[in-house]
């Protein structure tokens, strides 16, 4: 395992030679084709030239696929025609075909997992990533499920069949939280963290802060189209709680899912107390904690030493004092500070979380799969 604790292996063999010299083939397969999956095409049709000149990469889409619509073309096809072929349809123009049949047609190397987390939490993403690996696959992924629910499951089956994954995208959006820890904190171990994980409710927290009422801040987030497709997800701590078992299950073996972070509702917080933190001069957000627990309760000092307690975490509307880092962490930004052992407290902040943030994280995890390749 990698110091962030995703699966590696030296294994399986290179993706194949692309037929321009000097350039390797990289052929995707992507399930879910919304606002993320579009705009990773576009990014690498912007970039083609750069993967190409820097990279030595030639990145060709051989299937896409949703529940409505399907596209296949298993020598591959560039982002850009991909782009044109589906144009301002609602889904790709053929019919459409199950993930499991469509995987094993594409031919691809990478399977870029970009559909929308379950509203039931049920493990379909995780099916289609395990699928993927039989068929010697490595995987990149923006859906939160496999990773905060199934994160053993998936990690075991990788090292099984000797692929990888990457999953950038699943808490902060493009900022890199696991490849921090993995390539520029060297031997640190994450004793915890807290983080504002959810820019809807920092929207409406503002918005409320400022007299609007706690619908019309939702809509507004649902019209921008950075709120969850249920807004229970967002607004009940839902989506946090998701980040931080993701987060908690890769960094610090957690063994967890969201339901075991503790969670408060924004729909249980007064308009008077997001007013009173606003007038006391600070600023209310909902944050997420985790910690490990230890048997006297006293938090670990900073050291080399494993911390083996039981990691907990919740959700809560916290009132923090300006000075705070998270204390400016709102409307689309995300924030984290973490906690390491060697390098003790890390702040990490997204001023824009939006999704060609998202977009970007996929777009990184895919070139470190090829540069590890």
């Amino acid at each position: 395992m990698s110091a962030a604790g995703q699966p590696t292996a030296a294994g399986p063999a290179p993706y194949p030679a692309a037929d321009e010299p000097g350039l390797r083939t990289v052929r995707l397969c992507l399930l879910g084709f919304g606002s993320v999956a579009r705009a990773f095409c576009a990014l690498l049709a912007q970039q083609e030239r750069v993967l190409a000149e820097r990279h030595g990469l030639r990145v060709l889409v051989s299937a896409v696929g949703t529940r409505h619509g399907s596209l296949l073309a298993a020598d591959g096809m560039t982002p850009a025609a991909v782009l044109a072929a589906v144009g301002e349809r609602p889904a790709p123009p053929q019919a459409a075909r199950p993930a499991e049949d469509l995987l094993a047609a594409s031919r691809a190397d990478v399977l870029v997992e970009l559909t929308v987390m379950e509203e039931d939490f049920a493990p379909v993403a995780t099916g289609h990533i395990e699928t993927a690996f039989g068929l010697g696959m490595d995987v990149v992924t923006a859906n939160k499920g496999p990773i905060a629910w199934n994160w053993r499951r998936v990690a075991a089956t990788a090292e099984a069949a000797g692929r990888r994954i990457r999953f950038e995208s699943t808490v902060m959006d493009g900022l890199p939280v696991f490849s921090l820890l993995e390539f520029a904190l060297p031997d640190c171990r994450l004793l915890g963290f807290e983080a504002v994980f959810n820019a809807t409710t920092n929207y409406i927290v503002d918005a409320m802060g400022i007299g609007r009422s706690f619908d019309e801040a939702l809509a507004h987030v649902q019209a921008e189209g950075y709120a969850e497709a249920d807004s229970s997800h967002d607004i009940d701590g839902w989506d946090a709680a998701c980040k931080a078992a993701a987060l908690a299950n890769v960094a610090m073996d957690a063994g967890i899912t969201p339901a075991d972070i503790d969670k408060q509702s924004l729909r249980d917080v007064p308009l008077e107390r997001i007013a009173q933190a606003r007038s006391n001069g600070n600023r209310l957000r909902l944050v997420t904690t985790v910690w490990r627990e230890t048997p006297d309760g006293v938090a670990p000092q900073a050291g080399p030493a494993l911390p083996t307690g039981v990691v907990s975490g919740r959700v809560r509307a916290t009132e923090l004092d300006i000075e705070h880092p998270l204390a400016p962490v709102g409307s689309e930004s995300l924030g984290a500070i973490l906690h390491t052992d060697l390098m003790a407290d890390v702040f990490v902040c997204e001023i824009a979380g939006l999704v060609p943030q998202t977009a970007y994280g996929v777009y990184a995890d895919l070139l470190h799969l090829c540069r590890n390749r």
